[in-house]
């Protein structure tokens, strides 16, 4: 039986969260999955194919998945379901603040080089391995210095995976196939284009391949269908505005490429689980908190 995980934006509560699992059945999350939060995946055993902001990799034994903050991601099954993988979810907080201070940006370049699937070399999948281990080991326990031996461990990930991303170029991962080599193309479109009034038929056109092929593929190699995907991407777009704008929601609903108010506001609650004013307000909240 297929397990389905829902997903949408999350407001990660936790700042530090790591858990190991084995899965035997197959699953996939049937929505999209964005967050408040870095996200490092490492995959044990098994594979599977991951979609990532405009296309979707294939994950293999001893490879090690990039998450950025608000990066739309979905994991779905390979020919083999079987898998084990380390999930880990944080936030700078996390880390003192005297450190992130001293380090600036530099601990987090490996999210920033565009290099979402690190493929590594035994020794390094070995180093990496090692430090997760042992995180998912502490994490378990309640030593008075439980907290700090996480933090020196995930900063001593972070610089080895920074160091590696800055060493190593840019890998041109092989599509699966031509299909999705397609579909990226189609992914990459409607991330410049979302705001204009696409639709299926002006798709098909555009790409030269029929309606049924392309909602069909789509969904097979993305995990999405076409209205997923774009209410995804407008959400999303419409959270940045909403964070940093003072434009009223009728002007972000259309700026983003709704047509109407009332359509907006139920697509905003669906994936972030609140309306765009309570979001703005919620925010703003935050903000004034963390000051």
């Amino acid at each position: 039986m297929i397990q389905d995980i829902t997903y949408g934006y999350d407001q990660i509560k936790q700042p530090f969260f790591i858990w190991k699992e084995r899965f035997r059945d197959p699953r996939t999350m049937i929505n999209n999955h964005y967050h408040d939060a870095y996200e490092i995946y490492y995959l044990l055993e098994g594979e599977r194919y991951y979609f990532i902001k405009d296309r979707t990799y294939h994950v293999q034994k001893g490879d090690l998945i990039l998450i950025d903050i608000n990066e739309l991601h979905k994991t779905m099954d390979a020919p083999f379901p079987v898998h084990e993988r380390i999930l880990l979810n944080f936030k700078k907080k996390f880390l003192p603040l005297n450190l992130s201070e001293a380090a600036g940006e530099s601990l987090f370049t490996c999210f920033h080089q565009n290099i979402n699937l690190l493929r590594l070399h035994r020794e390094e999948q070995d180093f990496i391995k090692a430090i997760l281990l042992k995180m998912v080991a502490e994490e378990k326990t309640s030593r008075p210095d439980s907290l700090l031996y996480l933090q020196i461990l995930l900063t001593e990930l972070l610089i080895f995976l920074s160091r590696q991303s800055a060493q190593k170029p840019a890998a041109n991962f092989p599509f699966p196939n031509p299909t999705h080599q397609k579909i990226s193309e189609i992914v990459g479109y409607l991330n410049d284009h979302y705001y204009q009034n696409l639709s299926l038929n002006m798709l098909s056109e555009h790409f030269f391949i029929s309606k049924y092929y392309l909602s069909r593929t789509f969904k097979e190699v993305t995990g999405f269908t076409l209205v997923e995907y774009l209410n995804s991407v407008k959400t999303k777009e419409a959270q940045k505005l909403l964070n940093t704008t003072t434009l009223s929601i009728t002007e972000i609903s259309a700026k983003v490429g709704f047509e109407s108010i009332t359509h907006f506001g139920r697509v905003f609650k669906s994936i972030t689980g609140s309306s765009p004013l309570q979001y703005r307000k919620n925010s703003r909240t935050a903000g004034e908190r963390s000051q």
